[in-house]
């Protein structure tokens, strides 16, 4: 069979598909299975006992898409390091994930470290090492300190790549880390980045941050404010916010406050700085607390890029999101989409014969040419099609 009559056979079977697809009682979530379809659809559904529901393996949370990966996670009862820089962790990993992995550690507002395990559990479904880390529960507490617990947690992190009995020995990637938090939390991420320029990325879920500062600071605020100063670094950051964030936050009476939240936080960070603001049309301060939506798929492009050198996700970095209602960046992606797959300086039919080799043997490329976070047989139609055109 000539490579023409191959890739027509492909464009036929997904036609074939997408009308069975829709010509059937198709169910579109786990969610909408009983027992029996769940355990026939077993590549991709669990049945949770306790739940009675089926759930997409690894995890049952709403409209959340989870990854390719299982996941598993450990505690301190595991043998994970004990810190008193936070309050409790749970670091979850991929089973049977590509290594060495990348990481992140992730701090709620003020729970403990169960406070974002939804997004931990998303990150470990797409292959990246995710651990939660709790709150101290005392007025002492602030951003800067939950910023210390966050590279504190980045130490540990580091530690069982070196604990012979853990099962992620030798297998972490210990110069590739992000932080995150959700509002005050993201404060903390983000004083996290103003102390440590080594960290690869940041991302700030609605996030509120001020730093004790007698000079710039008044008696007001207990010498609490945020100017432009105390976020002059080089650590690229990701802002989320909701449209109506402020108008939920921010009222006459406590204006004073107004300049903490999300927007300045992005504007008073150096131009020369990878930065995004990203800003979900007609939503609060809750618009990114979970992982759903545009929000998700986002946040795990900036993962790609930023945490694993991706480069092919840059120019979707760059795009406009359809679901937000202001959206800012400063990247600059230097490179376009690369079809010449085996380096050879050309790209033709043997460029595509590879593609296919790698989506008929499940081997990784990084050929995601429509963003969908796979390689499959519609990057295939797109290689194919951007060769008939030259």
């Amino acid at each position: 069979m000539n490579l023409t009559k191959f890739i027509n056979m492909f464009k036929f079977l997904i036609f074939i598909t997408s009308v069975f697809f829709l010509g059937s009682n198709l169910y579109a979530e786990c969610s909408d299975l009983d027992s029996l379809e769940c355990s026939q659809w077993a590549e991709y559904c669990e049945w949770n006992e306790e739940t009675g529901q089926c759930q997409e393996i690894g995890g049952g949370n709403g409209n959340i898409e989870f990854g390719p990966y299982q996941y598993t996670f450990l505690t301190e009862s595991d043998g994970i390091r004990v810190s008193t820089n936070y309050n409790g962790a749970l670091l979850y990993y991929p089973i049977n994930g590509i290594t060495p992995f990348a990481s992140m550690v992730i701090i709620d507002a003020f729970d403990d470290e169960y406070g974002l395990q939804n997004w931990a559990e998303y990150y470990a479904s797409h292959g990246f090492i995710a651990m939660t880390i709790g709150n101290f529960y005392n007025d002492y507490w602030d951003y800067e300190d939950r910023g210390i617990g966050l590279l504190d947690a980045v130490i540990t992190i580091k530690h069982e790549n070196e604990r012979i009995d853990s099962p992620l020995f030798g297998m972490i990637d210990t110069t590739s880390f992000a932080v995150s938090g959700y509002s005050t939390g993201g404060g903390g991420a983000h004083a996290a980045a103003t102390m440590d320029s080594t960290l690869n990325a940041v991302i700030l879920h609605n996030p509120a941050v001020a730093f004790l500062d007698s000079l710039n600071c008044n008696s007001d605020t207990e010498y609490y404010c945020l100017v432009p100063e105390h976020l002059n670094h080089s650590v690229p950051v990701l802002v989320f916010a909701g449209e109506y964030e402020l108008d939920e936050l921010v009222t006459e009476s406590d204006s004073i406050y107004a300049n903490i939240w999300a927007f300045p936080q992005y504007d008073y960070v150096p131009e020369t700085t990878d930065k995004v603001y990203f800003e979900s049309i007609s939503e609060g301060h809750g618009s990114s607390e979970s992982p759903v939506g545009e929000v998700a798929t986002y946040a795990i492009s900036w993962l790609n890029y930023y945490l694993l050198n991706d480069s092919t996700y840059c120019d979707l970095l760059i795009q406009e999101p359809e679901s937000t209602s202001q959206f800012l960046t400063t990247i600059e992606c230097t490179t376009s989409i690369s079809y010449d797959i085996n380096g050879d300086g050309s790209i033709n039919n043997a460029d595509l014969v590879m593609l296919i080799t790698h989506v008929m043997n499940g081997t990784i490329s990084s050929s995601d040419f429509n963003y969908d976070l796979n390689v499959n047989l519609f990057d295939i139609l797109i290689l194919s099609d951007y060769i008939g055109s030259i």
